[in-house]
């Protein structure tokens, strides 16, 4: 494995007790979180017969920003290769503003196991705003947009967007959040003989399981599914996908 990473960016292996040739890497980072004019960009190539599962440190937190910040992440998955990418929530605060892109391509008989939960900002937290102490900051935020494009031997075969602006769309309406206060989702897709179909009922009954949450699961045309949550909790959500992780990353 070749690893080449700057500031703010670290890399850890955690995966030196498992024996499932499979590489197990942990990316954390220096800084809190992402800053005004903040541009990241990560880049992974995997070889043919590689299996690389990589984990994040801590929630991703966007702060205050006039400008807006981004993030880049482009995927590259060569023949008979596996990915798995199941980070912790972002936590998008009062006035941040975010775009985020991720561009997966994948070759023949790949599995890409990809999530992305997306909190309403500092819920829970104790805030301290002109010498006042108030509780929670709800949708907050200015701007935040999601895409993820996947690519199979570079044709398109899925696209996701995601664009919040509560200051100018609510987002407690029918179409929107309703009364929730976070959204997930899960991209499975594999590029082999294995069918995705033969995961939805298993994934139904676990999540079936899980109170205060709403979810749906969709068969894309592509040997895939795509899965929806609503809930109120980053912890429960992240937990969740989790024991879906699990559950794909284990078949082979």
């Amino acid at each position: 494995m070749d690893s080449y990473v700057s500031v703010p960016f670290r890399i850890t292996n955690i995966g030196q007790t498992k024996d499932d040739n499979c590489l197990y890497m942990m990316l954390g980072s220096s800084s809190p979180g992402l800053l005004d004019t903040d541009h990241h960009e990560i880049i992974i190539d995997i070889e043919e017969h590689g299996k690389f599962q990589l984990q994040t440190q801590s929630y991703q937190r966007l702060y205050n920003m006039n400008e807006g910040s981004s993030q880049i992440t482009r995927v590259t998955l060569a023949d008979n290769s596996a990915f798995c990418y199941v980070p912790r929530p972002v936590v998008p605060q009062e006035n941040s503003i975010f775009k985020n892109y991720n561009i997966f391509n994948l070759g023949e008989n790949c599995k890409l196991i990809f999530s992305e939960i997306i909190t309403c900002g500092r819920k829970n937290s104790e805030l301290f705003t002109y010498g006042r102490k108030m509780f929670g900051e709800i949708f907050k935020f200015t701007y935040f947009q999601n895409m993820t494009e996947i690519y199979f031997r570079d044709k398109l075969i899925l696209k996701d967007q995601i664009i919040l602006e509560p200051q100018l769309i609510p987002v407690n309406t029918v179409t929107q959040l309703e009364q929730y206060t976070h959204q997930a989702t899960l991209v499975y897709i594999n590029t082999g003989l294995s069918l995705a179909c033969d995961f939805i009922e298993k994934i139904f009954l676990l999540l079936e399981k899980e109170k205060d949450v709403s979810f749906g699961i969709s068969e894309t045309d592509a040997n895939g599914l795509v899965l929806r949550v609503l809930g109120n909790g980053g912890e429960q959500l992240f937990n969740c996908f989790q024991k879906i992780q699990d559950l794909l990353w284990d078949q082979e």
